[in-house]
């Protein structure tokens, strides 16, 4: 019989879930709390969260899901039941950010490891969470297009202005030997 805060609790993870659809499933064994503190703390300027979880009230809040939704059905099928210690890293807005701190923060944390996960109403398991976690985040890559189609430009002029350069440093070297 499940107590009424137990059902608060499925309650705020099933709220959670239908809000933010990308979330993340991370394991942790030996992870000491000061260090899931400072990953807290580094989360929150991507507009990310982490929380530990109780796997049955998950489980029972995804089930609860699966009955509206196909993507937690999907999900249901493959991953549960759920194993071992689990924390849910949810995102609002660009996920891309927040995935890629808790990347760079695994490599120093080698007890923190993903199980799977759901990014863009799409499931993934762990090895496809690790190679995309991997990856340059949005801005990133959308600085090195900009960076990339202005490089022609910036090419071209300097085409256009190679010739005149190198005649004023001629006509330079000149006047200063005679």
């Amino acid at each position: 019989m499940a107590t009424q805060q137990k059902q608060k609790q499925i309650d705020s993870l099933t709220d959670k879930l239908s809000k933010d659809n990308n979330f993340i499933l991370l394991q942790f064994d030996k992870t000491t709390h000061q260090s899931l503190e400072t990953l807290r703390h580094n989360l929150k300027k991507t507009n990310s969260f982490l929380k530990v979880l109780k796997n049955t009230l998950f489980e029972k809040a995804i089930n609860k899901l699966s009955s509206s939704n196909k993507l937690f059905t999907e999900f249901r099928k493959k991953f549960l039941p759920l194993k071992d210690t689990s924390a849910i890293l949810t995102f609002t807005g660009d996920w891309s950010e927040g995935l890629h701190a808790v990347s760079e923060f695994m490599q120093k944390e080698k007890s923190l490891s993903f199980k799977s996960g759901v990014l863009d109403k799409q499931v993934y398991e762990m090895a496809e969470v690790v190679r995309i976690s991997k990856l340059p985040s949005k801005t990133v890559l959308m600085g090195n297009l900009i960076s990339s189609l202005k490089s022609p430009a910036a090419h071209l002029t300097n085409s256009f202005k190679f010739n005149m350069i190198k005649f004023v440093y001629i006509l330079q070297q000149k006047s200063k030997t005679a």
